[in-house]
């Protein structure tokens, strides 16, 4: 999902609600400054109590405002630029966002507005900001002293922001770039021990509109390294003074390489120049990074990662510690005269933060896990409902892509209806969520009424065939009893037998095109009022044979074959419907975490109709939630276009988006949600197999 705060989104909540807030608010255009200032003082998130504002129309008023704790700078990039280095000597806890039509790509910023503002941007960006710069706060000093006393402040304050990160890539980059501070190093990586040899560690998923990537990383225990294959994947890299390009690449966990020593043995590794390795040492340093960039590796502090468990589950890996961390080194020059071995000190500092840094990564490996976990889980489940009916397999899953979908059009949406409103995070996971689970509640439904194909069961069908026969048998019967009488009574004249014959051929006409017709409406085609009389009439009119009327279809029958569309009677159609209650009570029992709550009532309201009377409650269109509505198009969607259903052909295209806009017009479906639906074309976006009238087959072109 791509939003107005796209970057910021990627770091964790944080309970920050009472971080004072300085927005300085930069642009020589008055009305862009005061178009942000009133989005800014407007919004609920905005605390008037704690937060200010600083208004800045020129570069030279730099003297009015400090970049320092709590510092929200907002540049408008159509403005002269600032100061750089007054920029640069910002406080490290200074959040930087940029607002214009032209989007900064100076890594600095953290976020960017495009013009015209939304609102709904603007009200996610505060508690973000707010968040960021409290994290920030956290985990960066502000003075730049290296004594010992400072040095362990500051790594108390990293161990409790590292405690708040969430997501690995982000804490493998704050781990990294926290142990470069503390250790004044001038690169580092770091590498994560992952099972197997190697290969793909990632496997892919679409969640919130983007493939979200998962590692196989593990924790092992030490003695384990030297009996089963793991690997180590190289997975964040920093460099001040060289631009190097980072490219993952995993290799296998021995003792040929320092990293591997480190995680096999779990001893710290420090080397005062890389270039000169003890001979005893079973490891070498590889030098090709040095030799293609024109680096120059020599002090070197290798440490592994390790949990509570002392088991390890990465290392990293300090380079080059300098006298003055201000300074790049002269790599055209010596820069090996600016570079000091790293002291015990050092080594104590690196042990201590190794033990945090690992227990973070640990426990969020674990919520890794528990999230893949429970992901598998609910997929299995939808997995065990369609199985049940396997003319609907894959239903849920193209009605989550195709909501999910719907759901990113409206973040991406810039004016209309939805230019104000914006699905976080969270609430597009709990839309996914509940787009797998809408038909849970299926697993309640008889079998036979779940997988009914026609509008009779075989059984029924095939007792219409025998009552037919039966019939057919005593018409005949009883003709050829009556021509017998004839014989025996001395009148069986031409003119009579004739007559006779001719009778039960009409008879059996009749009933012949009767079943006939019984046989075309039994499969799931549309009743037309003619039909309906029709059928009224074979159900009034049983044949008559001698003294006995024999009924060729009963009353059961009679109301299954009425259904007008489908292959559902009411009473059918009703255990059908209640599966949306189902679901809904079903999911109820889950104990949720708080941002999943409203996931059995998104699933439960997906056929709801905007004028009222769907169900399982009937509540009008503003009583629904937006995520159930952008649900029931796709569901309603993806049942008239499948092709795998047994009981109807594919709808075309064409045809399916007439009948959208139609339910939209009758208060079915969402008009707004299925114009967006249509603007978009999302079934392009996603490259659904779907059948085209140009190429439709006449039953296709005939379905209803």
């Amino acid at each position: 999902m791509q939003s107005a705060t796209s970057r910021l989104s990627k770091r964790l909540r944080i309970t920050a609600s009472r971080q004072p807030i300085t927005f300085i608010v930069y642009s020589q255009d008055d009305l862009r400054r005061a178009a942000l200032i009133a989005a800014l003082t407007n919004s609920p998130s905005f605390s008037a109590e704690r937060d200010q504002i600083i208004e800045v129309s020129a570069p030279d008023q730099t003297g009015r405002f400090s970049l320092r704790n709590g510092a929200v700078l907002l540049v408008d990039t159509s403005s002269e630029r600032l100061n750089k280095e007054f920029v640069e000597d910002r406080s490290p806890s200074t959040v930087l966002g940029s607002f214009g039509e032209t989007v900064s790509d100076n890594p600095m910023y953290d976020d960017h507005f495009a013009l015209p503002l939304r609102q709904a941007g603007i009200d996610r960006f505060i508690p973000r900001a707010r968040e960021l710069a409290w994290l920030r706060s956290r985990a960066f000093s502000e003075g730049s002293s290296s004594t010992s006393r400072d040095k362990l402040a500051r790594l108390n304050r990293i161990g409790t922001a590292l405690s708040d990160i969430r997501v690995l890539h982000d804490l493998l980059e704050v781990v990294l770039t926290e142990a470069r501070n503390i250790m004044d190093a001038d690169a580092g990586s770091i590498y994560i021990i992952e099972s197997g040899k190697g290969g793909v560690g990632f496997s892919g998923r679409k969640v919130l509109g983007r493939a979200e990537r998962r590692t196989r990383a593990v924790a092992v225990k030490r003695a384990n390294l030297t009996t089963q294959a793991f690997s180590l994947r190289f997975a964040a890299a920093q460099n001040d003074s060289c631009d190097i390009p980072f490219e993952e690449i995993v290799f296998p966990a021995n003792l040929e390489s320092i990293a591997g020593y480190a995680a096999i043995t779990g001893e710290i590794v420090a080397l005062d120049d890389v270039y000169k390795i003890p001979k005893p040492a079973p490891f070498k340093f590889n030098k090709f990074i040095d030799e293609k960039y024109g680096y120059r590796t020599c002090s070197m502090l290798t440490l592994p990662l390790k949990n509570t468990s002392d088991e390890v589950v990465g290392v990293v890996q300090l380079i080059n510690k300098k006298q003055n961390p201000l300074n790049k080194l002269d790599l055209a020059g010596d820069p090996k005269s600016e570079i000091i071995p790293f002291s015990d000190e050092d080594i104590e500092l690196a042990t201590s933060l190794g033990s945090q840094a690992g227990v973070a990564i640990e426990n969020v490996r674990l919520m890794d896990a528990i999230t893949n976990l429970f992901e598998r889980f609910v997929i299995a489940c939808v997995q065990a409902v369609e199985q049940r009916d396997p003319a609907t397999a894959g239903h849920s899953g193209r009605v989550d892509r195709i909501t999910m979908s719907l759901a990113d059009e409206v973040n991406k949406a810039k004016d209309g209806p939805y230019a104000e409103i914006m699905f976080s995070d969270a609430e597009m996971v709990e839309l996914h969520y509940a787009s797998l689970l809408h038909d849970f509640g299926k697993i309640g439904v008889r079998e036979h009424v779940l997988t009914k194909a026609e509008k009779l069961y075989p059984a029924q069908a095939q007792a219409i065939g025998f009552r037919a026969e039966i019939a057919r048998r005593d018409l005949k019967i009883e003709a050829l009893e009556r021509q017998a009488q004839l014989h025996a009574e001395g009148n069986a004249s031409d003119e009579y037998l004739t007559a006779i014959r001719n009778e039960l051929d009409e008879k059996l006409a009749k009933l012949d095109d009767d079943v006939e017709f019984l046989r075309t409406h039994i499969k799931p085609v549309f009743l037309t009022d003619d039909g309906e009389k029709r059928l009224q009439d074979i159900y009034e009119h049983p044949i008559k044979v001698g003294d006995s009327m024999l009924p060729l279809i009963n009353k059961e029958e009679f109301e299954s074959l009425k259904t007008k569309r489908g292959t559902l009677n009411p009473g059918e159609r009703k255990e059908i419907e209640n599966h949306v209650a189902d679901s809904w009570k079903f999911l109820k029992r889950i104990p949720w975490t708080d941002d999943l709550a409203r996931v059995p009532e998104i699933a439960g309201q997906h056929h709801e109709k905007m004028r009222g009377g769907g169900y399982p409650n009937g509540v009008l269109a503003e009583k629904t939630p937006l995520g159930s509505r952008l649900m029931a198009v796709a569901d309603v969607f993806d049942s008239l276009t499948a092709s795998d259903r047994p009981y109807k052909p594919a709808i075309p295209l064409e045809r399916a988006i007439h009948i959208l806009q139609a339910m939209a017009d009758d208060g079915d479906l969402d008009p707004q949600v299925v114009k967006l639906f249509i603007d978009t074309k999302i079934w392009e976006k996603l490259k659904l197999k779907l059948v085209r009238l140009s190429d439709a087959t006449d039953e296709q072109k005939a379905a209803r």
